[in-house]
């Protein structure tokens, strides 16, 4: 191969340019798999999670700071345990915002997005795409196995037409859950053994800017996913202590203090 003055290029020089439209070829083509609107052409014809993975998180930043479309609501990620003492009594946690709780050192609040709130923002925007007939069986308890399978195949029976948007409810949920029962064993992990954990994605709406220098303006009503219990999920590779330590000093900074209460056993059905 020779360049236009007659120069031969050499052969290294022509693997990195060989390998650099290479990458350019597959960036470009993930990229445009990951913004294809249509879930069922993506998921099931197109590699949509291999372009997710790819996409996010380096490639995409949604802090909403700048107009046309400011941040006008708190996302919040809210969790909860069921722990069994020593003494084999069954007991359940308060609500804790782990989001407040992972904001409470300043410098975490500088364009960054904290664990709890991506995982709300997942959990809110996957939770709305399923039917109704789903959000009412997701709203259940699914403590069977030690994942998620027994909730996807009661979301597939209830309604079978939006598979992609199952499959992607199931990745946040698993997403949350992973994140509450390290939460879980951070706060009441020394009171007893972690059975199941709640997870609950909240938005809080702020007033509207419109509505700013109004003293009379309420702030809308918060909206909020009604799940139910699911067992707790740990993955190779996490450090529970190290997650505790850290998780318990935010905790301390913004004067948490989440206690337990006696609650009977886990009902089977009912998600409260």
């Amino acid at each position: 191969m020779k360049t236009s003055s007659g120069k031969r290029v050499p052969k290294a020089a022509r693997g990195v340019a060989a390998g650099a439209i290479a990458l350019l070829a597959v960036h470009m083509f993930f990229t445009g798999v990951y913004n294809t609107p249509y879930t069922d052409l993506k998921y099931q014809v197109l590699p949509g999670a291999a372009a997710d993975q790819y996409v996010r998180p380096y490639l995409v930043q949604d802090y909403k700071i700048f107009a046309p479309d400011p941040v006008d609501t708190d996302r919040q990620l809210w969790v909860r345990a069921w722990v069994e003492t020593p003494g084999g009594e069954r007991t359940r946690s308060e609500w804790v915002n782990a989001s407040a709780v992972e904001l409470a050192e300043p410098y975490r609040r500088t364009l960054r997005k904290q664990l709890s709130v991506v995982g709300a923002e997942r959990l809110m925007a996957t939770y709305r795409a399923l039917s109704e007939e789903q959000q009412q069986v997701a709203s259940k308890n699914h403590l069977d196995g030690d994942e998620l399978y027994g909730l996807r195949d009661a979301l597939v029976a209830a309604d079978d037409s939006n598979s992609a948007e199952v499959r992607a409810f199931i990745r946040a949920t698993n997403y949350t859950a992973s994140y509450a029962t390290q939460v879980a064993h951070a706060m009441w992990g020394d009171a007893g053994d972690v059975q199941a954990v709640q997870v609950r994605a909240v938005y809080d709406p702020v007033i509207r800017w419109a509505d700013r220098h109004d003293p009379d303006a309420e702030r809308p009503p918060a909206k909020y996913t009604d799940l139910g219990w699911v067992p707790a999920m740990e993955w190779p590779g996490q450090d529970r202590e190290a997650f505790a330590r850290s998780f318990r000093s935010w905790a301390d900074k913004a004067g948490v203090e989440a206690g337990l209460e006696p609650a009977g056993v886990v009902e089977e059905e009912q998600g409260e």
